[in-house]
């Protein structure tokens, strides 16, 4: 006597093979995959440094003191992060969001940083009298955190602004 297969029946045995087969390819896969790490501890999590401290390589040094690639470095993580959350207090809503633009004008594009950046307004005594908000601000606020994360004692307007005079 023959045995005579019902076509569904192969079918359905050819699929839970070929499931079964793909179950173990894909356990196989899961269990070489590297453990998922474990959050960080407390004491790693205190000491930690804040998310726009400057990088080790560059905490110590001035600004002037850094390589171009150090500068670039320290103005995209901590720098722009910084002054990008001091510009949401100003009294005078950027047109545009905080960018490398906002203060290197639009030759920050072509890699052009030079500074006092002529794009940027020039400063004069009706300048400065037409915006009492803006000055105060920028003298209270942009110049100080400016300084500080630029390592510059000496650090004022004429850093960024080009003068009319």
């Amino acid at each position: 006597m023959t045995s005579i297969q019902h076509p569904q029946r192969k079918n359905f045995l050819g699929l839970l093979i070929c499931t079964l087969g793909l179950g173990a390819v894909l356990g196989a896969c899961a269990s070489s995959a590297a453990p998922a790490e474990a959050p960080p501890s407390a004491s790693e999590d205190e000491t930690a440094a804040p998310a726009d401290a400057p990088p080790a390589e560059t905490a110590s040094l001035s600004f002037d003191d850094m390589s171009p690639g150090q500068k670039l470095e320290h103005m995209k993580t901590v720098i722009a992060p910084k002054m990008a959350k001091v510009f949401e207090e100003s009294p005078d809503a950027l047109e545009e969001a905080f960018s490398c633009k906002t203060c290197h004008g639009p030759e920050a594009a072509s890699g052009n940083f030079d500074m006092p950046s002529d794009s940027l307004p020039k400063l004069s005594e009706e300048e400065l009298a037409e915006h009492p908000e803006m000055t105060k601000f920028m003298k209270e606020r942009v110049t100080p955190v400016m300084a500080e994360l630029l390592g510059e004692d000496d650090f004022s307007c004429g850093h960024c602004h080009m003068s009319e005079d």
